[in-house]
């Protein structure tokens, strides 16, 4: 009996001590939008999905990543089911999550049809643009400037409204948009020359909910040396058309 009490006394006090990379989850959502978030032949993968899950790694943690749509990315991070995911600052996640720093060049642009010609935003003025339902890319790109905007659920919907012509333009990021008109075999030759907007930074967002001293420290840290070691760069490169 002895024996035995020492055994299950052990057993606990491993579990207590085991490695906090084994002990602690660091739950992921990502953001189900090509190149950053997407499923093929049933693996979920995407340059966010695996920044996601590196800078998990590198901070200690075990990531546990699932792709969903942006709205419940949002929620996710808003009623605490979620600790981080990985997008465009804005408002809304801003009031319910900390920015712990950028980690992706993200360069916004503005595509119409190839017979279209953007040589800025007031050449825009009075045209439906097609944008991703919950992002918000550009402030100017607004009701209040004249445009209208017709709100998608993902880029190959922009893109397949815009050649439809059910829409003149579409607004999101360069690598997302081009990634996706090669997927779904756009020619270039069909794409007007994109008006670039700006170039914005993707960051990682910590929920409220779940922020420790601790936990922004480790995963503030972990940014910082993924940009010194050119991981995030390199990771960059792999998606880059």
């Amino acid at each position: 009996m002895k024996s035995f009490l020492t055994t299950i006394c052990l057993i606990c006090t491993l579990a207590l001590t085991a490695s906090p990379a084994f002990a602690e989850v660091l739950k992921i959502v990502t953001i189900a939008l090509p190149p950053y978030g997407y499923v093929e032949n049933n693996q979920p993968m995407g340059l966010n999905y695996e920044l996601g899950n590196i800078i998990a790694e590198d901070a200690g943690y075990t990531p546990e990543n699932i792709i969903v749509p942006l709205a419940r990315a949002v929620e996710d991070i808003q009623n605490g089911n979620a600790d981080v995911v990985i997008m465009f600052p804005n408002p809304t996640i801003e009031t319910s999550a900390e920015n712990l720093g950028l980690v992706l060049p993200m360069e916004t642009v503005l595509f119409g049809r190839a017979d279209a010609v953007f040589r800025s935003l007031r050449d825009v003025r009075g045209k439906t643009v097609a944008t991703v339902r919950g992002a918000k890319y550009d402030d100017r790109i607004s009701k209040k400037n004249g445009i209208i905007l017709y709100p998608t659920e993902s880029y190959s919907q922009s893109l397949k409204m815009l050649l439809a012509k059910r829409v003149d333009a579409v607004v999101g990021p360069m690598l997302g948009l081009s990634f996706t008109a090669k997927n779904n075999h756009i020619p270039k030759h069909a794409l007007g020359k994109p008006l670039v907007l700006s170039v914005a930074q993707g960051s990682l967002f910590l929920s409220r909910t779940h922020s420790t001293h601790d936990m922004k420290r480790r995963l503030t840290e972990s940014i910082k040396r993924l940009k010194e070691n050119g991981t995030i760069n390199a990771l960059l490169g792999k998606y880059t058309l």
